[in-house]
C-alpha cells in the first residue's frame, strides 16, 4: 500500500500540476515540455514571472523551500491576472487541480500579462521616486496604470495573518516544538510547568500521516474536546535523514503507543488499556466488551502522529536487555550510570522518640513529600545525593535514609495494576522488581513460543500491521503457520526520572521507532506555584 500512496502523491505533487503548468508556459510563450524538466521548470517559471535565477536555490533549502515554492505559485497567479486570496488559496492549497484549470482553460482573460514580480518591483521603483519628488499626478498616474492591484488593508492583514500561522504550522511540522511538562514522571529533572523547544530535526523529521489537520492543534479543538484532523488522506511511515540516532539515556518525545485507542476524558485513569490491565486476564475479555458497548460515542481511533505526546528517558535502545531489580535499573546486565536528575522514593526512619515535620524537609532539601507509612515514617520523592545529604545532615533525627521498594512479586493496583505484558502468572513483576525484557531490534528474528508471545503480540499487529492467530499453540501470521518473527523496526525503553512515580514502559511496553517524535533542546520558560523559576530558564533538557 505504500507504494500505491507513494504513486498517487507523486502524481498529484508532480506531475497533474505541471501539466497544467506546461500549457501556461506555452501561454507565455515557452516551449510546455519545459515544465517536466527538473530544475530547467523553475528557470522558465523565474524566467516569465520576472524571479531572478539565484531565486531558485532558496527551493533547495528544507522548509524554507516550502514557502518559496508558494511564493511561486502566487506568482505564476498574477502572471494571468489572478489577484485574489482565493485564487492563492488554490494555487498553494490545491495546485494539481488550480494549475490545470489555468493552464486547459480557453479563457480570454487568462492571458500572460507579462512578469508579474518584474512588473510589481518597477511599479514599486517608479512610485517611489514619484513620492520623493512630490509629484502626485504621476503617482496617481502610476497607480491607474498598474495591471497589478493594490491590496486592501483587510487583504493585507489577511495575508500577514494566514502566512504567520502557516510558517509556524510547518516550523512546529518540521523543525521545532513548543511542549509543556503535565505531569510529575520527570521530576528531578524536568519540573511541571517547564516549557521546552523539541527538536525535530535531529532523529529526522517525520512525514505526516495525517496531513490534513487544523493549524497549530495537535489532536482535538480545545473547548470542544473533538478531534482536529482527518482520517483520509493517510499514508505510511516516513522520515528524513536523521542528524542523529536515539541514544540511551536520552530524554526523548514520543507519541504515547497505547494512544491508539482512547475515551474521550482527561482522567488518565478512564485510560482504555489502563482499565484492563488492572483486570485479571480471565476477565479482561468481558471487561474490553463491557468498555466498547458502553462508550461507542466516546471511544477514538487515533493514527500513530495523533497519539498524546509524552516525555521520558531512553534507557534500553535496540537490542539492549533491561531489568529493574530492587528499584534499581541494570542495562545489559550492568547497573545504569547515575544521572542526576533521577530520583526514587526514600523512607525515612526516624531516631526514637523524634518526629520529623514533612514541611521543614521539603524546605530544606530537594524534594517532594510522597506520603506516610502507617507507622508514621515519612516517605518522599529525591534522588540518591540528596537522600545521603538528609542521612549526614540529619542524625538527630535519622536513624536511616532507606531506597523505598515494593516487595517482589506484590501488584500495586494503586500504580496502574498488571505490568506489561499484563501477565501476571508468567510475569510476576512490578515497578520494582521487572524483567529481564530484550528490546526488539530491525531485522532481528525471535523464535515464538506461549511464554514469549505476549511480549511481541502488539508489535506483530499494532505496530507492524500483520494479522495474528493462535490455535493449539500454533502461530499464524498473515494467515500462515509460523514459529519465528523478523522485526520490521526498532524499538526503545522509555522510564520516567521520578522512578516511583511514572507511567512508563514499565507499564505499556516497548515504543516503535515511527512513535519516535523529538528531541527536547532547553528549558525556554518555567512557572511554578510561586511563579516564574528564573534559574531554569534556558537550561539545557538533555543534561545527565
Amino acid at each position: 500500500m505504500d507504494i500505491v500512496y507513494f504513486i498517487i502523491i507523486l502524481l498529484l505533487s508532480y506531475i497533474l500540476p505541471f501539466a497544467g503548468i506546461s500549457k501556461l508556459f506555452e501561454k507565455a510563450g515557452e516551449d510546455g515540455w519545459k515544465a517536466y524538466v527538473p530544475i530547467l521548470n523553475f528557470v522558465v517559471w523565474c524566467k516569465i514571472t520576472g524571479r531572478p535565477n539565484w531565486y531558485i536555490a532558496l527551493l533547495f533549502i528544507p522548509v524554507v523551500g516550502i514557502f518559496v515554492l508558494a511564493n511561486m505559485a502566487c506568482d505564476l497567479n498574477k502572471t494571468f491576472s489572478k489577484f485574489t486570496f482565493g485564487h492563492n488559496f488554490m494555487a498553494v492549497a490545491l495546485p494539481f487541480v488550480w494549475f490545470p484549470y489555468l493552464g486547459f482553460s480557453q479563457k480570454e482573460e487568462l492571458k500572460y500579462m507579462g512578469p508579474a514580480y518584474r512588473i510589481k518591483m518597477d511599479f514599486r521603483k517608479k512610485y517611489k521616486e514619484a513620492a520623493k519628488a512630490k509629484d502626485e499626478k504621476l503617482m496617481r498616474q502610476l497607480v491607474k496604470e498598474n495591471p497589478i492591484p493594490k491590496k486592501g488593508v483587510v487583504r493585507e492583514w489577511a495575508d500577514s495573518i494566514i502566512f504567520a500561522v502557516f510558517a509556524a504550522h510547518f516550523i512546529r511540522l518540521f523543525l521545532i516544538e513548543a511542549y509543556t511538562i503535565p505531569t510529575p514522571s520527570m521530576e528531578g529533572s524536568l519540573l511541571v510547568g517547564d516549557f521546552l523547544f523539541v527538536s525535530k530535526v535531529h532523529y529526522g523529521s517525520r512525514l505526516p500521516m495525517t496531513p490534513l489537520s487544523f493549524p497549530l492543534l495537535h489532536n482535538v479543538f480545545p473547548i470542544t474536546n473533538t478531534e482536529c484532523y482527518s482520517k483520509w488522506p493517510s499514508w505510511g511511515y516516513y522520515r528524513a535523514p536523521r542528524l542523529q540516532k536515539v541514544h540511551r539515556y536520552d530524554p526523548v518525545v514520543f507519541n504515547y503507543p497505547e494512544g491508539d485507542t482512547t475515551l474521550k476524558t482527561k482522567d488518565y485513569s478512564l485510560d482504555y488499556y489502563n482499565l484492563l490491565k488492572k483486570q485479571p486476564p480471565e476477565l479482561r475479555e468481558n471487561v474490553r466488551k463491557g468498555l466498547l458497548a458502553a462508550n461507542k460515542n466516546r471511544l477514538t481511533i487515533r493514527p500513530v502522529d495523533k497519539r498524546d505526546h509524552y516525555i521520558k528517558r531512553c534507557v534500553g535502545i535496540p537490542g539492549d536487555t533491561i531489568q529493574v531489580k530492587a528499584g534499581i535499573l541494570y542495562v545489559n546486565g550492568k547497573e545504569s550510570p547515575k544521572i542526576a536528575g533521577v530520583q526514587h522514593e526514600y523512607q525515612l526512619i526516624p531516631n526514637p522518640n523524634k518526629h520529623i515535620i514533612a514541611s521543614n524537609i521539603a524546605e530544606r532539601y530537594n524534594c517532594t513529600v510522597a506520603g506516610t507509612e502507617p507507622n508514621g515514617n515519612l516517605r518522599l520523592f529525591t534522588n540518591v545525593d540528596e537522600a545521603a545529604r538528609m542521612k549526614a545532615e540529619m542524625t538527630d533525627l535519622l536513624s536511616d535514609v532507606k531506597l523505598y521498594h515494593e516487595d517482589e512479586g506484590v501488584i500495586n493496583f494503586a500504580l496502574g495494576g498488571f505490568k506489561f505484558p499484563y501477565n501476571h502468572e508468567l510475569y510476576k513483576w512490578n515497578d520494582d522488581f521487572y524483567g529481564p525484557i530484550w528490546i526488539p531490534k530491525k531485522g532481528t528474528t525471535v523464535q515464538l513460543s506461549m511464554n514469549n508471545i505476549e511480549l511481541y503480540m502488539r508489535i506483530i499487529t499494532a505496530y507492524e500491521g500483520n494479522t495474528l492467530e493462535i490455535k493449539d499453540s500454533q502461530f499464524f501470521i498473515n494467515g500462515k503457520p509460523t514459529t519465528e518473527y523478523t522485526f520490521k523496526m526498532d524499538y526503545y525503553w522509555m522510564m520516567g526520572d521520578n522512578r516511583h512515580n511514572s507511567a512508563d514502559s514499565r507499564s505499556w511496553g516497548f515504543v516503535p521507532d515511527d512513535h519516535i517524535v523529538g528531541k527536547p533542546l532547553f528549558v525556554w520558560l518555567s512557572i511554578g506555584d510561586k511563579g516564574i523559576r528564573w534559574n531554569r530558564m534556558f537550561m539545557s533538557a538533555t543534561k545527565k
